[in-house]
């Protein structure tokens, strides 16, 4: 009993400034899945809570691309919650329920617009590489 175990991990609080291309946010993150938390993953999962209560929020988030493809999925019970996507020189406005796909190598970042909701960050590969 107990084989599998190693592979049920509670998610741990991170600040969003910790993380390679991002900077401080009144945004709470989980890591959720990662080489840090199951080494045998390939897979980096994080989960963005947002309350945009404020006319404006901070961007968080800076021009960077992965050597990896990347899924972002905006959620919200309301479907109020609003971001602007930029994928290389190209910005979307982007409200719940959505999903980004970004493959591997395309420069992009996140902006909240408003709302309240989870911005859910899947990267396909345990290598957390940016550049």
């Amino acid at each position: 009993m107990n084989r599998y175990r190693k592979f049920i991990k509670k998610g741990v609080n991170e600040p969003i400034s910790k993380v390679p291309f991002h900077t401080k946010a009144p945004i709470k993150r989980l890591s959720m899945l990662s080489k840090k938390l199951i080494p045998e993953s390939n897979t980096h999962i994080a989960v963005h809570l947002i309350n945009s209560n404020q006319k404006k929020f901070a961007e968080y988030s800076l021009l960077h691309k992965h050597n990896h493809d990347e899924i972002n999925l905006i959620l919200s019970e309301d479907g109020k919650l609003k971001y602007e996507i930029q994928l290389d020189d190209e910005i979307y406005k982007v409200s719940s329920p959505s999903t980004i796909f970004i493959p591997k190598g395309i420069k992009h970042k996140a902006k909240v617009i408003s709302g309240r909701g989870i911005f859910v960050c899947i990267i396909l590969s345990g290598n957390y590489k940016s550049s």
